[in-house]
């Protein structure tokens, strides 16, 4: 079976599957049926991280065909999922935490201790060959139904390992997790398809690794010979008409919460507002910018924030002004061109400006900066969820603590 990103697939219950024929039948597949492919079993449902079975090769080596991750947004920050993972498909990039809550060693967890097990595999040139395609589903939303769907938000490998302390909600005490940081493959080579039959393959201890490479993606053969060095040639990138239409940019359900809940935090006193807006222009530009400070709360001129951008090091080392301008709004609220219009007015030769909202950014205002070419870093709605939602899951904050600014 052939299968697109974001595509969604329906997960029964074992007791109540169809048989395949009428799976097929159906308008939505079925999550089961995909992952068992042509063999006798598929992914265990109920497990979050979840690996099919290694096989044993002819050379006397083994294989995991590949390992399945599901992500559940809906229960982000709750008593029983204290974490909030980062599934960022079109720009090939994802955080996912690990599946362990006792305060024993995070790697004694059996979806942690299996993907700590193989971390070697995507480390080590020799390895590679060996190593299991880590897949992703992400719980979905589809007729009002929050259990029942899973769609496909890509695959790929890790890059980075990180153990971070966590505490459950409503306990004081902390645990320490395991924290995968993903790059998500492209399936440029592919027109978008990711053919089952891959990991079908690998689960065939008849074939050889280099058999079932000559089925992968083209991503994934080319991460295979040049390891690291091809990442960001391997990682997904959608590419979009630089004008985004409004409806675009509105956020997701668990986004539009979290933004609501910023605009309610900060509507008694929008100018603290700014402070967070540098904190994330900050995380958008980059570690060499510099957060200088926010402006006072009248007279500023239409600037809320003054940062700095360090281009280069040594010698030819030089320094940007980043005029910063920040707008607390409903997330279905537009930024016009006038408010674009009044930063662009204060910049000087060699400073540009960053506008941190978050609502978003009408069609007309895009279209006056870039066809007047203004030097200006838009950071709308969608954005600012993100990377709160990164800030969140380092420093460990959930959408329901009162009392604390974001």
């Amino acid at each position: 079976m052939k299968i697109r990103i974001g595509q969604a697939f329906r997960v029964e219950h074992p007791a109540h599957r169809k048989t395949r024929r009428q799976e097929q039948e159906g308008s939505v597949s079925s999550y089961y049926e995909l992952t068992r492919g042509s063999h006798a079993l598929g992914a265990d449902i109920n497990k979050g991280i979840w690996a099919y079975k290694s096989v044993s090769l002819a050379d006397g080596s083994s294989r995991r065909p590949a390992i399945i991750v599901h992500s559940n947004p809906f229960k982000e920050a709750s008593l029983d999922v204290p974490w909030i993972d980062v599934i960022d498909p079109d720009n090939g990039y994802a955080i996912y935490n690990g599946d362990n809550r006792k305060p024993e060693s995070p790697l004694d967890a059996r979806g942690n201790a299996l993907l700590d097990s193989l971390a070697k595999y995507y480390s080590s040139p020799q390895f590679r060959v060996h190593a299991s395609p880590i897949i992703v589903f992400t719980q979905r939303l589809m007729n009002g139904n929050r259990r029942g769907y899973r769609e496909f938000s890509g695959y790929g490998v890790p890059t980075r390992y990180i153990l971070q302390s966590q505490t459950r909600k409503g306990s004081k005490d902390s645990f320490t997790n395991l924290v995968l940081e993903l790059v998500l493959f492209n399936l440029d080579a592919e027109n978008g398809w990711f053919d089952w039959r891959w990991i079908d393959a690998r689960r065939d201890g008849d074939k050889t690794d280099q058999e079932t490479l000559k089925l992968s993606p083209s991503a994934w053969r080319l991460w295979v010979s040049e390891g690291e060095e091809a990442i960001e040639r391997c990682r997904r990138k959608v590419a979009r008409n630089r004008v985004v239409g409004t409806r675009q940019q509105i956020p997701s359900q668990e986004d539009r919460l979290l933004l609501e809940r910023v605009v309610t935090h900060y509507k008694e006193n929008r100018w603290a507002f700014e402070s967070l807006a540098a904190l994330i222009a900050k995380r958008v530009i980059g570690n060499e910018c510099i957060r200088g400070w926010v402006t006072k709360r009248s007279g500023d001129g239409g600037i809320d924030f003054v940062c700095r951008l360090d281009v280069g090091t040594g010698f030819g080392q030089t320094s940007m002004v980043v005029l910063g301008q920040a707008k607390c709004i409903e997330p279905n609220r537009a930024v016009s061109g006038r408010d674009l219009a009044r930063l662009a007015a204060r910049l000087r030769r060699g400073w540009f400006g960053a506008f941190v909202t978050t609502g978003v950014f009408s069609e007309a205002a895009q279209d006056e900066v870039y066809s007047d070419q203004y030097p200006l870093l838009l950071i709308n709605g969608v954005q600012v969820a993100r990377e709160l939602r990164l800030i969140m899951n380092v420093e460990n904050i959930s959408l329901d603590v009162k009392n604390r600014e974001l």
